[in-house]
């Protein structure tokens, strides 16, 4: 493939299709953890996967952080023709992951209990999220390589193995969250123990990769590491924000839940944070689709592929994000089914909730693929700044003033209105670039 000459509509189809089903499949392993832990369970297995959620956000944080970081710089070199400059920058996000991995496993292995407290585990719940939680902290090594990986893959020409490495992965561990949940009767510790065996599969296939003749990914040290590992950090930030503000608001969440509502208004946001990150995942799977395009044409300099770029993604989130919110507010009590054994209370609380929170599904998609698009355009900067407002800014401000006027309805329309509002800026952003490359 050659992202600089080949037709731009081939090339996108070439890429959607992977990294929408790379996307897609990682997230389905919280998914299905969700149901198994739900109808195992119940209620209170999908409030403990609730608490659980941030440290999925923290580990995607740290890889896409490293891995599309140096992944952009490293698409864009070699649109400059530079092989050997983008080797340097592979080789420094490795560096870099390695090095936020062994910081992580200290610090999750010496305040395992605060950390779990912190994200909204109460007495009741401990027990259950500790069954789940510690399979990640002794293992964390596990969940933040493929991540990283699969972004160099994509711009190494290999979206495919990406994509068949996270479907096998994924297999493995829908059958081991029913092989582990049920006829070994292990629960939480069996869904996170198929969650760890299926993402180790999906990094052992990543790394066969190096193994193969068109490999063209090598290891080169940089000759100045620090500026490469902040040039590499500066450039991940737009993106990685995007998990990093799923972690920040489902602890926020799940703070002012229980604070104005209860444990069943709890386990229901349990279900639609599930789908909410299954839906985000998708959102990004369309952004990681066209970062390779767009960062190799920004270094060539053909902004006019760029834009078309922008405009075939934006029509694909626009539709999807349509598709996911008519889903929600027609089956929301169906949804609800899927994931837990549910009491009277839960159907009475489902159909609200789901129908309100849901609506940000129309503009999340926006404003993930603007801050993709914004970073492969080396607009770094603008990037961070649409993922801080939708997250900690407008979100964080939202969930704390609504609630004072609207109770526990002000925390279900909290993100929408802050969706919608970052949505215009995001569209300010791409507009005032397009107008200064025309």
């Amino acid at each position: 493939m050659d992202l600089l000459k080949d037709n731009l509509k081939g090339l996108y189809q070439k890429y959607l299709l992977p990294s929408f089903a790379s996307a897609l499949m990682i997230s389905i392993y919280s998914f299905v953890d969700t149901i198994a832990v739900g109808q195992y369970a119940g209620p209170a297995g999908t409030a403990a996967i609730a608490v659980v959620t941030p440290l999925y956000g923290i580990f995607t944080f740290f890889a896409v952080l490293c891995g599309v970081g140096g992944a952009v710089l490293l698409g864009k070199s070699r649109g400059e023709g530079n092989y050997e400059k983008g080797n340097t920058y592979f080789t420094a996000s490795l560096i870099l992951i390695f090095f936020f991995t062994a910081v992580l496993w200290i610090l999750f292995l010496v305040c395992r209990n605060p950390i779990l407290r912190f994200f909204g585990a109460d007495d009741a719940l401990m027990p259950e999220v500790i069954q789940y939680a510690k399979w990640l902290i002794w293992f964390l090594p596990v969940f933040l390589l493929p991540t990283s990986l699969g972004a160099f893959l994509r711009n190494d020409g290999a979206p495919r193995l990406a994509m068949a490495a996270v479907l096998i992965g994924g297999c493995v561990n829908v059958f081991g969250d029913w092989f582990f949940v049920f006829p070994l009767d292990m629960g939480l510790s069996g869904a996170a123990l198929a969650t760890l065996i299926g993402n180790g599969v999906q990094a052992l296939i990543m790394i066969s990769h190096f193994f193969r003749p068109s490999c063209r990914l090598k290891l080169s040290m940089p000759s100045h590491p620090f500026q490469t590992f902040k040039k590499i950090l500066s450039i991940g930030i737009g993106a990685s924000v995007i998990d990093f503000a799923t972690v920040f608001l489902i602890i926020l969440i799940n703070n002012q839940i229980m604070r104005y509502g209860t444990s069943t208004d709890l386990a229901v946001y349990g279900v639609a944070a599930t789908i909410a990150v299954l839906f985000q995942a998708m959102f990004c799977g369309v952004g990681q689709a066209i970062q390779p395009i767009v960062s190799a044409n920004y270094g060539a300099n053909q902004p006019e592929r760029c834009r078309k770029a922008w405009q075939m993604s934006f029509r694909t989130v626009l539709l999807l994000g349509v598709f996911f919110l008519m889903v929600c507010v027609l089956f929301p009590t169906q949804i609800v089914r899927l994931f837990m054994a549910v009491n009277d209370e839960v159907l009475a609380a489902a159909p609200r909730i789901m129908r309100i929170y849901c609506t940000l599904f129309l503009f999340q998609g926006i404003t993930v693929l603007s801050t993709y698009y914004l970073q492969s355009i080396m607009q770094n900067r603008q990037s961070m700044a649409v993922s801080l407002l939708r997250s900690a800014v407008l979100s964080g401000i939202l969930l704390a003033v609504l609630p004072m006027f609207f109770g526990i309805t002000g925390v279900w329309i909290a993100q929408p209105v802050s969706e919608c509002i970052t949505t215009v800026i995001a569209l300010l952003f791409i507009q005032k670039n397009h107008r200064t490359e025309a």
